[in-house]
């Protein structure tokens, strides 16, 4: 006489295990669905003001010596208090300014 049956029990377990292994395959799909999609990269765009910007800061930066030593020059006439300014000759160079600016 059989107490039970072993039989079913070894087929329970191996039904189980075959559920966990397809579960598992699926979460490893989906991880690899999802870094597929992560895979796309993200692009910039740089407007055109801002490339504008970028080449007068380079071109400011980038002095001419001439202009260094002149700078210079007008840095110690000003620390010394022998430094004049034009009044007229400024006023001249700010209207001219304007009028190119709204012409």
């Amino acid at each position: 006489m059989k107490i039970g049956d072993q039989g079913n029990g070894l087929q329970i377990e191996k039904y189980l295990n075959t559920q966990a292994v397809a579960e598992k395959q699926a979460q490893q799909d989906v991880t690899k669905t999802e870094k597929k999609g992560a895979v796309e990269t993200d692009t910039v765009q740089i407007s055109s003001q801002s490339k504008l910007l970028n080449k007068v800061s380079d071109t400011m930066k980038a002095q001419e010596p001439q202009r260094a030593e002149k700078l210079e020059m007008i840095k110690e006439r000003v620390q010394s208090g022998n430094y004049k300014v034009d009044a007229e000759k400024v006023a001249n160079a700010m209207m001219k300014d304007l009028i190119k600016d709204l012409g």
